[in-house]
């Protein structure tokens, strides 16, 4: 059985489409008044959704991150050895080298 926080994890981007729909939806804001300090409220409307946004951004990363997980089947642990290529070959980026006889 897998860890709670792993099967549920994905819901939470779901959150990311509150405003992305609250942007899109014009109707909902596409009108002048209330205003606010002088502003429109078809302008501080979408202002107020640029922090609104990074803190729901935020707010998501910190339920979905990975950190200190171990590596799981799609993980770096591919089991391949490290092979060297040829010593004592200086390359230069772009030049062809004869090879050496």
């Amino acid at each position: 059985m897998g860890n709670v926080r792993d099967t549920g994890s994905r819901w939470w981007y779901l959150l990311l489409l509150i405003p992305i729909v609250a942007l899109l939806w014009t109707p909902i804001y596409a009108k002048p008044d209330p205003q606010l300090f002088g502003f429109p409220f078809f302008y501080w409307y979408q202002f107020a959704w640029v922090p609104l946004s990074v803190a729901i951004t935020y707010f998501v990363y910190t339920r979905t991150r990975t950190v200190g997980r171990p590596p799981d089947e799609r993980g770096d642990d591919f089991k391949v050895p490290f092979e060297p290529g040829p010593s004592g070959v200086a390359r230069t980026p772009g030049v062809r080298q004869e090879p050496q006889r």
